[in-house]
């Protein structure tokens, strides 16, 4: 039975690189290799970002606010480094998906020259920063070892980034090699419910980015061996739900022919909305089980340290996957309903 499951979902011929030839299917491949390794660098340099924006914070919240300037000023390029990070991300998933090519190429083109504008800005902003001597030295030591000179380094890799993204439309100036066509989604041709859904699909992407860098923190920092051990777990696994149920998605349905994913759309979402569940349930019985545990044990755990004393944030982060999952659910049921 599990055999005959597992070959009606994941048989080769369901998904839509099925139907490339050999150099399209290395480039579906690379492209989504890249996409994995942006998503790894973005997550790490959120981190990066929250934590210095922590630091931020807590010089206004103390009545410094000079130092809050003076610190957010030094620190410009860890912000930046993620924005470079994203919007990199982004440009490599518009040459995998596009309603047509006119439209991909415009997309592309400007996250091309989205990514080249943020990176230069930043390579130039160090270098003059320590042409005027607020950097005593391109390798101050802080917060990373090589700090600036990694943001700087981190600039030259996106600005090359940049510039062979548009040297490469260029050369395919009609018809690029290689696309997955986006399955149609009737609320962003409507500008009334365009914000809703850009606004949604953002966040998921960012708890997603939060919950990758979070999970991975945590099993290096938690002490698994004290009373909060369940806790820490419950933590590790919900943190992951986010970037997993994302990669899925991302991977698995977007990749799937049209009618393939009618046909699969109800069976997904209830699968989701049942991951979701069991984990959500795991994360509210540790939690009953030690209610002091974020207090206590939180403040070894990003992202657990910024939201131990402010619970709705980690409420918004445990939620959001179960959310999402219920909307594919009702997509479904909407479009089994219009089918009858």
């Amino acid at each position: 039975m599990g055999e005959v499951v597992m070959k009606k979902f994941f048989s080769r011929e369901n998904f839509f690189p099925s139907t490339l030839d050999k150099k399209q299917r290395i480039q579906s491949l690379v492209t989504s290799l890249i996409m994995i390794v942006l998503f790894v660098f973005s997550s790490f340099t959120f981190f990066n970002m929250l934590y210095s924006f922590a630091d931020v914070l807590g010089s206004i919240v103390s009545g410094s606010p000079d130092v809050a300037i003076k610190d957010l000023l030094r620190a410009l390029p860890l912000y930046l480094s993620f924005f470079m990070s994203l919007w990199a991300l982004f440009l490599v998933h518009a040459f995998r998906k596009g309603k047509d090519d006119e439209y991909r190429l415009k997309s592309i083109f400007r996250k091309g020259i989205a990514v080249l504008s943020i990176s230069g800005f930043n390579f130039l902003y160090i270098l003059i920063m320590r042409f005027v001597g607020k950097y005593s030295s391109l390798v101050e030591g802080s917060p990373s070892s090589l700090y600036p000179l990694d943001a700087l380094l981190y600039s030259v890799l996106f600005i090359c980034i940049g510039i062979c993204a548009i040297l490469y439309i260029k050369r395919f100036k009609e018809k690029l090699p290689y696309t997955v066509p986006t399955r149609p989604i009737a609320c962003i041709e409507k500008k009334h419910t365009r914000f809703f859904y850009c606004f949604g699909v953002s966040l998921w992407t960012l708890i997603a980015l939060f919950g990758l860098t979070g999970a991975g923190l945590t099993i290096f920092v938690y002490d698994f061996k004290h009373e909060y051990a369940f806790f820490g777990i419950a933590v590790i696994f919900i943190y992951l739900l986010s970037p997993i149920m994302l990669a899925f998605w991302e991977f698995y349905y977007n990749e799937l022919k049209e009618e393939k994913k009618k046909e699969f759309l109800l069976p997904v979402s209830v699968t989701s909305m049942v991951v979701s569940a069991i984990f959500i349930t795991l994360y509210f019985v540790a939690l009953k089980t030690n209610m002091d545990a974020p207090n206590n044990a939180g403040f070894g755990m990003f992202p657990i340290t910024f939201t131990a004393t402010a619970n709705y944030g980690t409420l918004v982060v445990v939620f959001t996957p179960a959310i999402v999952s219920i909307v594919a659910f009702i997509r479904a049921i909407v479009a089994k309903i219009k089918e009858q």
